[in-house]
């Protein structure tokens, strides 16, 4: 006969919900950041890059999500790091269609001196923000970037701290 093990109630009144992730829209930083860019009118923003190796799209994607909560209106991101010189003419008509219906469209794009073809499509926005990676971009580079696109079109700069290679990717990213 096997005897039966007592099990202890369980409580669900001790167990913790993990945290949420903050919300964008909460942070100061971000919406001091999203306000500068509300200085002239835009439809299209490009982001970027001052060197290789700065993500911006992780950067239009909260930008996008700041526009839609600040006007209610819909956003679009769109992912052209990569982007080849025999697209660079399609995906200006797609934003350009993006941005008729009413939408605010964000572009991440990579430095210009990795990837050309950033610039023509950097032109094609409203509005640019040169986002910098602190520590790794030289002033040179972010100058050229500047030179090439046309410094009539910088609304500003971003500086971005690198990733921490000591803490976790989920912890470094709102960190900006």
């Amino acid at each position: 006969m096997k005897a039966k093990m007592a099990q202890a109630p369980t409580s669900s009144a001790l167990a913790v919900p993990p945290p949420e992730p903050p919300k964008p829209w909460d942070d100061v930083a971000l919406q001091r950041l999203w306000l500068a860019t509300q200085r002239r009118e835009w439809r299209t923003l490009a982001l970027v890059g001052a060197s290789k190796a700065v993500d911006t799209l992780h950067l239009a994607q909260l930008f996008a999500k700041l526009a839609w909560w600040w006007s209610g209106q819909p956003s679009c991101t769109f992912d052209l790091r990569d982007l080849s010189l025999r697209l660079v003419q399609y995906h200006q008509r797609e934003v350009a269609a993006q941005s008729e219906t009413g939408a605010r469209v964000f572009i991440a794009l990579g430095s210009t001196l990795a990837n050309p073809t950033a610039v023509p499509m950097a032109r094609s926005a409203d509005a640019v923000l040169l986002v910098v990676d602190l520590g790794e971009a030289k002033f040179k580079d972010a100058q050229q970037t500047i030179d090439q696109v046309g410094r009539d079109r910088f609304l500003g700069a971003i500086v971005v701290r690198p990733p921490d290679p000591r803490r976790p990717a989920s912890e470094t990213r709102g960190r900006r």
